[in-house]
C-alpha cells in the first residue's frame, strides 16, 4: 500500500480567458506573474487543430544553486455557469530544465470547449497547486541582519511563521507602528504579504494592515479570488468592495466562485452573497 505524500504547501492560481475565438493557432499566450513560494508563476495556453492546451510555468531563473520543485497540479476549465473538464498533473520543475513548463498538451477538444465551456467568448482556467518537496530555494535575503542573542534579550513573545522565528517587543509593534510601517512596507510582496497581516493583526497594527491592504490593491498580481480570500480572513473592506467592483463579467465572477468542482474558500457570508448576486445578474443579461 502506498502513503499518498501530504504536501508542504499549496496556493492556487486562477485566471479568465478571454476572447478564445480570436486566438491564434499554435501560438503560446501567458498571463501575469504571481510570486508563490518565492518563485514566479504563470498559465500558458495555446489551441492546435483540434485540442485546447493548458500549462503552468514556473518562471524562476536557471542559477548557480540547483533547485527543484515537486508538485501535484489540479487543472481546470471552468464556464461561467460552473460546468468544467480537469486534470491531475504531477511535475518537477528544476534549475537544470531549459524551460520549466508542465500541462496537458490536449486538455480538451476544441469542439467541446466552445459547446460545453465557452460562454461570451470566455473561460476560467485555475491550477491549485500542492508542492510536495522543494529544495535549493530559501528565503529572500533579510532586509536588515540582527543579532540572535540581542534579539533574544529583547524580546518578549517569539513568533514562528514558516519555520523562521521572529522575537518581537509587543510594546514596541504596537506602539512604534509608523517607525516599522516603512520596514514592513519595503517587505511586501505577493508570498509574504499575508504573514504580514497575520503579524500586524495579532499585535494590532493598524497602519501596516493599511499598507498591507493599500499594497494588494494597487501593486499585487494575486488573483481577484486570493484578494477576496485575504480580504475575507482579514476583514479588509476597501479591498472587498474592490474587488467586487472590478468583476465585469459572468466569468469574472466565476473565477472567485468555486472552479473545478472545488470551493472558493472565501468565509465571508457578504462576500458570497454578493458575488451569488452579481452572478445571477450577469446570466440575467442585466
Amino acid at each position: 500500500m502506498t502513503t499518498e505524500q501530504v504536501p508542504i504547501k499549496e496556493f492556487t492560481l486562477t485566471n479568465v480567458i478571454r476572447n478564445v475565438s480570436q486566438m491564434n493557432v499554435g501560438i503560446n499566450y501567458y498571463t501575469e506573474r504571481v510570486n508563490q513560494c518565492n518563485a514566479p508563476w504563470s498559465f500558458g495556453y495555446a489551441q492546435n487543430a483540434t485540442h485546447f492546451s493548458v500549462y503552468v510555468h514556473c518562471e524562476k531563473a536557471r542559477g548557480e544553486v540547483d533547485w527543484s520543485i515537486k508538485t501535484k497540479i489540479l487543472l481546470s476549465l471552468t464556464s461561467s455557469d460552473g460546468k468544467y473538464s480537469s486534470k491531475l498533473v504531477t511535475a518537477t520543475y528544476l534549475n537544470s530544465n531549459d524551460n520549466n513548463v508542465y500541462g496537458v498538451r490536449e486538455f480538451v477538444p476544441l469542439e467541446t470547449l466552445r459547446q460545453k465551456l465557452l460562454i461570451n467568448d470566455e473561460v476560467v482556467v485555475e491550477a491549485k497547486v500542492e508542492i510536495l518537496e522543494i529544495t535549493g530555494i530559501g528565503y529572500p535575503p533579510s532586509l536588515k541582519n540582527f543579532d540572535v542573542d540581542e534579539a533574544v534579550n529583547m524580546a518578549d513573545v517569539i513568533i514562528l511563521v514558516d519555520d523562521r522565528r521572529f522575537y518581537l517587543s509587543k510594546f514596541v509593534s504596537r506602539n512604534q507602528d509608523i517607525h516599522f510601517s516603512p520596514l514592513y512596507k519595503s517587505l511586501f510582496s505577493d508570498s509574504s504579504v499575508e504573514d504580514v497581516l497575520q503579524l500586524s493583526q495579532m499585535y494590532d497594527s493598524k497602519n501596516v494592515t493599511r499598507l498591507c491592504e493599500d499594497f494588494l490593491i494597487i501593486k499585487s498580481n494575486l488573483s481577484t479570488k486570493k484578494k477576496l480570500q485575504t480580504g475575507s480572513q482579514f476583514d479588509l473592506k476597501e479591498l472587498k468592495k474592490r474587488c467586487l467592483e472590478s468583476l465585469k463579467t459572468a466569468a469574472d465572477v466565476r473565477a472567485c466562485l468555486g472552479c473545478g468542482g472545488l470551493a472558493n474558500g472565501i468565509k465571508d457570508a457578504e462576500v458570497l452573497n454578493s458575488l451569488v448576486e452579481k452572478s445571477l445578474s450577469f446570466m440575467r443579461g442585466n
